[in-house]
This record gives structure tokens, sequence and C-alpha cells, in this order.
């Protein structure tokens, strides 16, 4: 793995770097800490049938799975690649010359329980896992999502495609691959696999890439914000390359420029989690049972995208803020930046407030370089050159750029404070997401394809539910005033978590002049329609527990 990237990874820095523990490239499934980043995606949910065929099946799939030393060679051409263009859309030379397919799966609390309930010495790991998010199980926790409590509504369980009253699943199988008819064909193969020993197969879909530049159906280029997990792989490089000049400070807190360095343990379990000092190792993290170890939570959220709903909203909602004094420069394009805090390129509204910038959208030296609670400086860069090409973002405290209820805002406070502590209080917070579109595009005219049927198919990988995905859902997301007020809530994918069935929304926009207004949604945009909370072991455990009864 050592090259040009890698090298630069590991020179020194001006400040001592924290010792970064050593991952367990073969044991860890490769979609959690380092992922599969491919343009197509496939999941497939799954309920046991008779316990033999569940660990046959268990046993023939372990050596099939895909693990951290197998994404990684891909991964790094790709990754080299796109540093060395300055784009983040993956349409390069090195991604078209792969044609991989790579596969993981998750286990449910449910499944756990079969696979170990009659186990003498593993049935007592069970009472062991300590998230009652993951143990209680996503239908379950529904309504604390602020998911819908009226049966008649479409987001409520009951309509649910998978996850619902009689479809919880006990396995979900996630594939990323590199051409949608390799995909097509590999979940084929492993829905007839599991079929031929007993597992019934629940649903599958068949997601991917919508553009080059990986936008997600309401427009916007999805993905651009991830947090850098700390840790080295098996040749001594860092995980997450370091592109900032090792002569200056912010070299050990960033991968990339902006993406802050986060412990390990936030995401895969063994390993140290954050701490009080984001360059100083805090407790190990644990599920509870010892072969948890290597393993992370998996969330999937099968989430329809209201375009149309949305679009008007918009259209609406512009014309009437434009008519506040000092919104007269409302546009129903800069509604929707201020709103999620990029531009559809994915360029911050904190770095160009005005206008969208394509080329500053696409180059991930610069598009995820700003904080809120102050100025951003150009840094230097390692391979030479600056962060200076575009212009840098000033101070914005209390939302005079990006709303405090922007979307990007309400998931990371960044160097901000926050209802949580002071400044980087949200290390923990933070998650790895997996997901991508299912479903065409919607037209601009004409009819719908798919009647509506289209969204995200949401993966997120984390060592707490409840603390990283469920908090980002309800305390901070679907929370009118945290992580900061004056606020309100994330107007497009906030469930507003409230008792009953009101589903208004509200968010609060400042003028230049600190003058304000409010924005005020009563649609929802985006619904629930399945999903399901899953352990996703490492391959010893699959090999040594689950699959040996």
């Amino acid at each position: 793995m050592i090259d040009a990237l890698s090298a630069m990874a590991v020179a020194p820095a001006a400040v001592s770097a924290p010792d970064e523990p050593l991952l367990d490239v073969d044991d860890i499934q490769g979609n959690s800490i380092a992922g599969f980043m491919k343009p197509v995606q496939g999941v497939i949910a799954l309920s046991f049938g008779p316990l033999d065929g569940a660990r046959a099946w268990l046993r023939d799939m372990a050596p099939a799975l895909t693990t951290l030393a197998g994404v990684m060679p891909s991964r790094l051409k790709v990754r080299q690649e796109r540093l060395a263009q300055g784009v983040t859309a993956g349409h390069t030379q090195a991604a078209a010359e792969l044609d991989d397919v790579w596969v993981n799966l998750g286990v449910s609390f449910q499944g756990l329980t079969k696979l170990l309930g009659d186990d003498p010495q593993h049935a007592g790991d069970l009472t062991e896992f300590t998230d009652e998010a993951f143990t209680q199980g996503l239908l379950c926790r529904s309504a604390l999502l602020g998911d819908p409590v009226d049966p008649a509504a479409e987001g409520h369980p009951d309509h649910w495609v998978v996850g619902g009253p009689d479809t919880v699943p006990d396995v979900l199988i996630v594939v990323g691959a590199d051409r949608p008819e390799r995909m097509a064909d590999t979940l084929q193969g492993l829905a007839a696999a599991a079929s031929d020993l007993g597992l019934a197969v629940l649903y599958s879909e068949q997601g991917g890439k919508l553009d080059a530049a990986g936008s997600e159906q309401f427009g916007f280029r999805d993905g651009v914000s991830q947090p850098g997990p700390r840790g080295r792989l098996d040749d001594g490089t860092y995980l997450t390359p370091r592109t900032i000049d090792p002569s200056v400070e912010e070299s050990v807190q960033f991968g990339l420029p902006g993406q802050y360095l986060v412990w390990p343990g936030e995401f895969v379990f063994g390993y140290p989690a954050a701490g009080a000092d984001p360059l100083v190792a805090g407790p190990v993290s644990s599920a509870g049972p010892g072969w948890s170890r290597n393993g992370s939570y998996l969330v999937f959220r099968r989430l329809r995208q209201d375009v149309a709903a949305f679009r008007s909203f918009v259209e609406d909602q512009a014309a009437a803020v434009a008519r506040e004094p000092g919104f007269e420069h409302m546009t129903p394009a800069l509604l929707e930046a201020q709103i999620f805090g990029r531009w559809p390129s994915g360029a911050p509204v904190a770095r160009t407030p005005t206008a969208d910038d394509p080329a500053l959208g696409g180059d991930p030296l610069a598009n995820n370089h700003f904080g809120f609670a102050a100025a951003s400086q150009a840094l230097p860069l390692a391979g030479g050159g600056t962060t200076n090409t575009y212009p840098q973002a000033p101070s914005d405290p209390i939302g005079l750029g990006c709303p405090l209820a922007a979307h990007i805002r309400k998931v990371n406070t960044r160097d901000a404070g926050s209802d949580q502590g002071g400044k980087r209080a949200s290390y923990d917070r933070r998650l790895l997401r997996r997901g991508l579109p299912f479903g065409p595009v919607l037209p601009p005219d004409g009819p719908d394809p798919v009647d509506g049927d289209r969204g995200l198919l949401f993966l997120s990988y984390q060592t707490s539910i409840r603390d990283q995905f469920e908090f980002l859902n309800t305390s901070w997301m679907g929370d009118p005033t945290n992580p900061r007020a004056p606020s309100g809530h994330d107007l497009p994918i906030g469930q507003n978590a409230q008792p009953g069935e009101d589903r208004v929304r509200t968010a609060t926009l400042l003028s230049p002049t600190a003058t304000s207004c409010t924005v005020t949604a009563t649609a929802q945009f985006v619904i629930p329609t399945g999903g399901g909370y899953f352990f996703s072991p490492s391959i010893s455990a699959i090999t040594q527990v689950l699959a040996a009864g």
C-alpha cells in the first residue's frame, strides 16, 4: 500500500502526533471504517429458517465477505487520483477501470437471539449488549425518531417495505459494485444461495449514484463531510491520509482540510474512542461481549424523498421570504443552499454565500475546509500548494452566512459550541454514512416513471446507535433549539420528534443585516419506508461464534 500519498501520510509533524492503533484489517468488515464507496449499492434483508441452515449459510458467507484489507487497494488507487485531479466525483480513470463486487452483512438482535439463544456457551452474551436501541430494534424505536405514530401515515412502520411488524430482518446483506449488471447478478445469486439453505428473502433493492458528482435526489452532492477515522493499516500507513503539510499544527487534527480525525472506537469496537482531548485516546469501546471486537453497529433506513413537494416548498417559501425586509435578495436556489448549508455542487455557503462555485464544490482539499466559530485560514498542503485558491470562510457564530438550522450545522457543529459543550464537543456524535440513492431522478416535466418512489438507502456505522445515530436524528435534527438556538428544525430531513402528528417544522434565517424571518414546512420531504438496526460482526465472530452453534 506504500505510494506517494501514503508516504506523505507518515511524515513527521511539527506537533507530536498521537500514537494511533493498528487496525485488524483482516477481521474488520470493509464497509464499516473504510467504506466500499462504490457507485452501485444493493441490500438484501433475510430471515432465518432452520438454524442449522442459517449457520451453514453464515459459514459459507464468511470467506466471501470483504474485509478492510480487501477494500483498501482499490480505495487507495481511486483516492490518490481524486486528490491529484482535485475532484470528489469518483468519475476518474482509476474508477472506470475497476470491476469490484464487495459483500458485507449485519445481524439484528433478533437474529443473534435465534443463533445464540440455545448456545450454552454464548447465550449469556445477549444480555451483555449495552445499547438498548440495538436490543430493542428500529421497529420499537421508530416513534422516538419522530416517525409518524398514526397508522394511516405513510411513514408508520405498518407501511414499511421491510422492518415492519411482519418483516423484521434477521440479517442485512450490503453489496457494493462498480457496475450495475454485476450488482444485479450478485443480488440474485446471494438471494438464491440463502433460499437454498432455508432463509427467506424479505426484501432486495438496488441503488446507485445518480450522476458523477454523487448527488442525492434533491440534487445536492452527498457525502462531502465524513469524519476521518484514526488508525493504521498493516503496513503502518494511516487509514485516513494526512494532506496538510506536517510542519503545521493542523496536520495532526485533520485528514483532508476540515476533516476532523476521530478515534476509531467511535466506529469499530475494540479501539480507543474519543476523549476530552481529541489528540489523546479515550477509553476502548465495547458492545459488551468479548467477540464484539472489530464489529460495528449498522443502521439501515430506506428513506423516500418527496422531491416534487420539496421543489414546490422551496419555490413558495423563497417568494414569501423575499417579501420580508432585508431578504429581498432571496431566490429558490439561495434558499435551498441555506437550508442545506451547501450549494448543489457541494460548495459550502460558508465560503461562497451568494452563488454556487462548482470548482470549489468538487475540490476535496477545500469543500470541507471551514468552521463556524472562527475564520478559516489557508493551509500549506503536504504535496505542495495551499488551500487558498478560493475565498476563505469568515467566522459565523450566529448564522449570518450559514443558518444555525442548516442541515450541515444540525449534524456537525465543527469548532462551535453546542448544547453538548464547547469546541469540538461533537466528536463522539459523528458516524460514517454509507448510503446511496434508489430510484431515478424526478424529471423536470412529464410523468413520474416511479410515482414518487425514490430516495436514499441510508446506511451508517457507529458504536452507539443511541448516542450517535438516534441522538443526531432526535436531539439535533428533530429539535428546534439544539444544538444551538435560535435555529429551528432540520427542514428537509428532521422528523420533528414531538408527540402526536404535528409535522410542522420551522427554521430561522438571518439577513446580512441580522434581521430574521421564519421558514415553515408542513409537508414531510423525507419519509421512512423501512429499515433495521444490525450488528456488523468481525469475520472471526462469524466463524467462531455465530456460525459455530
